[in-house]
């Protein structure tokens, strides 16, 4: 599945990255499963031995660039979530900037409209931002689990509470930019884009469960939010860039509209050497009336 968004080029010299060359911009990819099965992580995906999909071969070209930057060790970038992600990537149009030959140029007058569409022609499409969704379930942070965490008081849930709910919640991740892109607003359009398909599609991303299951758990006094997804997402997010998705609505502390805790702040944490905090958002989902009642 692809969606297109015209006009996005390559980083221009004023600065503002766009192009006058519509291009696909943006590329999504369900969950590989078996497809990246033998996958070696403590190889790069352009030297795979097995035949990844070119959408998920374009995203891991992103994310190891980008987290080989920060120090992150190759090992660490692959995990037993890829294959049952989402991965979205979006593009710039590279225009190539050599000209042909002259003895391979027809001697005709050539109008600036000419030399556009030949640019747009000679232009290559590179993947230069990327995140991933992942569904429920997850296990829990094994790195608060190894006692790694940044023990701060404020942060800590209040006794008897824990910053995980029991309510499924989808999980975004991976989210990277190339240097030279940044700046432009892929990050937030990214995010938008996964937020968008798992809003329009909760069923795809987390089956809702059967009848038969809603009534056992409903006689163990347990809500239906607890089997079904409603819209509740959860981000590991480096705390350098918090403001960032403070900006899209996430928090440490989640909040519902009365302005009570749903969630409470966990203890912020240490991974590949980078702090870490977890935050939170719920979603409006579109599901059809008859969902939770429909047979599995």
């Amino acid at each position: 599945m692809t969606s297109v968004v015209k006009g996005f080029g390559a980083p221009s010299s004023n600065g503002n990255g766009n192009g006058n060359d519509g291009t696909e911009f943006m590329s999504m990819l369900s969950p590989p499963k078996e497809k990246v099965e033998g996958y070696d992580n403590t190889i790069p995906c352009s030297q795979q031995t097995i035949a990844v999909p070119s959408l998920f071969a374009e995203a891991m070209s992103v994310r190891e660039a980008v987290y080989g930057e920060q120090g992150v060790p190759l090992e660490a970038e692959f995990d037993e979530d890829d294959a049952r992600s989402w991965h979205w990537i979006a593009y710039a149009s590279v225009a190539s900037t050599s000209a042909p030959p002259k003895d391979l140029r027809v001697d005709s007058p050539k109008s600036s409209a000419d030399d556009s569409r030949r640019s747009s022609a000679s232009a290559t499409r590179v993947p230069v931002a990327t995140i991933r969704l992942i569904p429920p379930p997850h296990a829990p942070n094994k790195y608060l689990d190894h006692g790694q965490a940044d023990k701060h008081a404020d942060a800590s849930p209040p006794e008897g509470e824990s910053a995980h709910p029991a309510e499924p919640y989808v999980k975004l991740g991976r989210l990277a930019t190339l240097g030279a892109y940044r700046g432009l607003g892929l990050a937030g359009l990214l995010i938008n884009a996964a937020l968008d398909y798992a809003k329009q599609n909760p069923d795809t991303i987390y089956k809702p469960p059967s009848p038969t299951a809603m009534e056992r758990a409903q006689i163990k006094d347990h809500g239906k939010e607890q089997l079904a997804w409603n819209g509740l997402v959860m981000i590991h997010a480096q705390a350098s860039i918090k403001k960032m998705w403070e900006k899209h609505g996430f928090r440490e502390e989640l909040k519902n509209d009365e302005g009570r805790i749903e969630i409470a702040a966990e203890p912020h944490w240490i991974e590949e050497g980078i702090e870490h905090i977890g935050m939170w958002k719920r979603i409006e989902v579109k599901r059809g009336r008859s969902a939770l009642h429909s047979s599995s």
